[in-house]
């Protein structure tokens, strides 16, 4: 009898362990990041990427029960160091908040540059046209000097509307650690 108690044990630890494995998968494809690139627009240093949502089901699914999200990046340029910690030349961010409206069946983006929301009822469509190409300004493009190392950093993720930070609490894809997370890290010599 406990040799049958036992191996009932250990299937559903397995069992146990191999859902904690696919929600930490889904959680990890979450967001994709389009590379970030430098360009000077008009004498200042823009920080330009993409970010996409995988997992387009899943996310039709929540904000279509009421829940709110919001992206939020943070983009850094550093110059690099190699015997300290590299010194913060700029920085800047994007924060962006995606709902569903039930009366209207549509999908509601919020930019952080102060536009307009804008509205869809393809959540892909919404996601190319808010999120496909982002644009954050950095300062003047004298900050950066010939011949020096730089690192441009991008960091993302997406949670619910209003979640303390700090404080453990439901957040996106069914995961009670933070939401859907992303980084890239590009370096340069200018």
């Amino acid at each position: 009898m406990k040799t049958k108690q036992r191996n009932h044990m250990g299937g559903c630890a397995l069992a146990v362990l191999a859902v904690l494995a696919i929600a930490s998968a889904a959680l990890a494809q979450g967001l994709s990041l389009k590379p970030p690139s430098l360009a000077n627009v008009n004498g200042r240093v823009t920080a330009r990427f993409g970010v996409a949502v995988e997992e387009l089901p899943i996310l039709k699914g929540e904000l279509e029960d009421g829940l709110e999200l919001v992206l939020s990046c943070t983009i850094g340029l550093y110059r690099v160091n190699d015997y300290w910690m590299d010194d913060e030349v700029a920085s800047g961010t994007f924060v962006s908040a995606l709902g569903f409206d039930p009366l209207t069946r549509e999908y509601v983006m919020t930019l952080s540059r102060g536009e307009q929301p804008i509205r869809n009822q393809n959540i892909k469509k919404l996601l190319d046209e808010g999120w496909g190409a982002v644009e954050v300004g950095l300062g003047s493009w004298a900050l950066l000097d010939r011949g020096v190392k730089y690192s441009l950093r991008l960091e993302t993720s997406m949670n619910e509307k209003d979640a303390p930070d700090g404080i453990m609490s439901y957040f996106y894809f069914w995961s009670w650690n933070p939401g859907a997370e992303n980084s890239f890290q590009l370096d340069f010599t200018y």
